[in-house]
């Protein structure tokens, strides 16, 4: 089966610990995918669709946390508007997520192609640009704090 959401190259921004949390975004994004095209997907490796997008949201919060503290120790300038997008992103997640639970939208491959565009779109915009700034600067990242 062809994946869903495949990572390139060119995304990576040279600090391990966004970069592994991303692919770890990625893979949970294509796990969704491949149970909401299964034929049972509640049958599927024991967790739902909902189950996983609960997850991606779990995730994205510790993410979006120690991106912003990566953002505070490197200086990078434009950390609050970076700060509001992650808020308002994770608002979306969580109005999709309700929406879905109270039955209001439909949980389909047309709402998960929603969740990978808004993914990709953070990182190769405004996450590539925190990249930019730490490599401009020459500013190594502290491991630890990712």
């Amino acid at each position: 089966m062809k994946r869903f959401l495949t990572w390139r190259d060119d995304w990576y921004l040279g600090i391990e610990g966004i970069d592994s949390q991303h692919l770890r975004l990625v893979e949970l994004v294509n796990q969704i995918a491949g149970l909401l095209e299964a034929d049972n997907p509640d049958a599927v490796g024991g967790a739902t669709p909902m189950q996983l997008i609960q997850q991606l949201q779990v995730e994205t919060r510790l993410h979006f946390r120690s991106e912003e503290a990566f953002m505070r120790e490197c200086g990078y300038p434009d950390y609050v508007s970076h700060h509001r997008e992650h808020a308002m992103l994770q608002a979306e997640l969580k109005e999709l997520i309700r929406d879905i639970e109270e039955g209001k939208r439909k949980f389909d491959i047309d709402t998960l192609t929603s969740l990978k565009h808004w993914l990709i779109n953070h990182v190769i915009d405004s996450d590539l640009d925190i990249a930019r700034h730490l490599h401009k600067h020459k500013l190594a990242p502290a491991e630890d704090q990712l």
